[in-house]
């Protein structure tokens, strides 16, 4: 609580705690049959929608920062980042793929909801993964990227699988070379 004199007035300022305090009071001595002035009760119900509002703001406030965590511990949870060894760096982002390569033997795998908000058709022979991990290598040149190694989708949604993609893409590149 904090109060402050002015030339014609005293300012004071409530917590929604302190209001709900003073409403007690007030509620407690009308019960008790003291007399009341109207005055009174308008003013505390002045102060209670007040108090009301505080409270909505904290708590649309208390949403907001919520919200932000969630979309961050969700961004976390559908995405990867590491280094096999010192030459490598892996990436991996979960989510539903689609093969788009119109040759089997190619793999072409793409977002399937970016896909289609592009509005682009998929051959009519494709695969689709939902919720698996779409692994990409670079190789490492001096701290900076160097060569694609490559990119391809796990089977399932286990992270752990992640490192194995990763190794046999490293290995057909590294046969490759």
């Amino acid at each position: 609580m904090k109060i402050s004199n002015t030339a014609s007035a005293v300012r004071v300022t409530l917590s929604p705690t302190e209001i709900s305090d003073l409403q007690f009071v007030i509620e407690a001595a009308e019960r008790a049959g003291h007399y009341m002035p109207a005055r009174v009760l308008n003013i505390m119900a002045a102060l209670t929608r007040s108090a009301d509002d505080v409270r909505m703001k904290q708590a649309m406030k208390r949403a907001e920062k919520d919200r932000v965590t969630r979309i961050e511990q969700d961004r976390r949870a559908r995405e990867r980042q590491f280094m096999l060894g010192d030459r490598y760096s892996v990436i991996a982002s979960r989510t539903d793929y689609a093969d788009a390569s119109s040759d089997p033997d190619a793999r072409q795998w793409v977002d399937l909801v970016f896909h289609e908000i592009m509005q682009r058709p998929l051959p009519d022979q494709y695969e689709l993964r939902r919720d698996v991990w779409r692994v990409h290598v670079v190789q490492l040149d001096g701290g900076t990227l160097g060569a694609v190694v490559g990119g391809d989708c796990t089977q399932t949604a286990d992270p752990a699988e992640i490192t194995s993609v990763a190794e046999q893409l490293i290995a057909r590149f590294e046969a490759r070379a």
